[in-house]
């Protein structure tokens, strides 16, 4: 008979955590208004010009990771029924993942004015990137399954020999260029969405919160 011990299901709830406040970090830096997260940055961008809110592009864009990763997987030497199970985890995880966003974002309309200051935005993309932070530490401290995403760059990094960061860097930099050039072309040249300073900021503090978060958390494994 099937079964799944009290460990393996408190691991997933601080998974399912992580999951939902990454979605709450992404639309609270969003709202900020100076830039989103390097991921995020082409689907908010396609958000903006299309009756498509950022979960629902959010949502499209994992799909298709997720059917990028099975071409991965192909690629490479692994078979795919060894992978079939986190594939599938991944589809209720990127529907919970958008849907945070949407549902944040609902509430930050509801709390705070359409209009705000240059120094309130910087207020929100600092709590953004802390919480983002967290989400990623608690993710790798529950150590059961990965967003869309980091499982993407997981298949990829050993196709091309390379690292897991030195793969992550270079996703993030095609993702930013991505969206300056998708913002051009919809704006006729006139115009860079999604991605600023705030951009910039989240890219390079969010690594470093991790790292120092992870030991920190260490406490939680006790309980598993």
């Amino acid at each position: 008979m099937f079964s799944i011990s009290k460990s393996i299901l408190k691991r997933y709830a601080v998974f399912i955590l992580s999951v939902m406040i990454q979605g709450i970090s992404i639309s609270v830096i969003t709202y900020a208004d100076i830039g989103t997260t390097p991921i995020s940055s082409p689907n908010y961008v396609l958000s903006l010009h299309s009756t498509l809110t950022l979960g629902d592009t959010t949502l499209i864009f994992n799909i298709l990771l997720i059917v990028l990763q099975v071409l991965l997987i192909f690629l490479g030497e692994d078979k795919l029924k060894d992978h079939a199970v986190r594939l599938l985890m991944q589809i209720p995880i990127c529907i919970l993942f958008s849907i945070m966003i949407d549902l944040a974002t609902k509430i930050m309309i509801f709390i705070l004015p359409v209009h705000i200051g240059y120094i309130t935005s910087w207020m929100l993309v600092i709590t953004g990137t802390f919480l983002l932070a967290l989400a990623v530490a608690l993710s790798v401290t529950a150590s059961v399954a990965m967003i869309s995403g980091e499982y993407f760059i997981k298949l990829f990094a050993p196709l091309v020999h390379k690292s897991f960061s030195y793969v992550k860097t270079c996703f993030d930099v095609v993702l930013v260029l991505s969206a300056v050039i998708i913002s051009l072309f919809l704006t006729d040249f006139c115009a860079i969405e999604g991605v600023r300073e705030g951009t910039v900021f989240a890219a390079l503090s969010t690594g470093p919160i991790v790292h120092f978060l992870i030991p920190r958390l260490k406490w939680i494994t006790k309980y598993f």
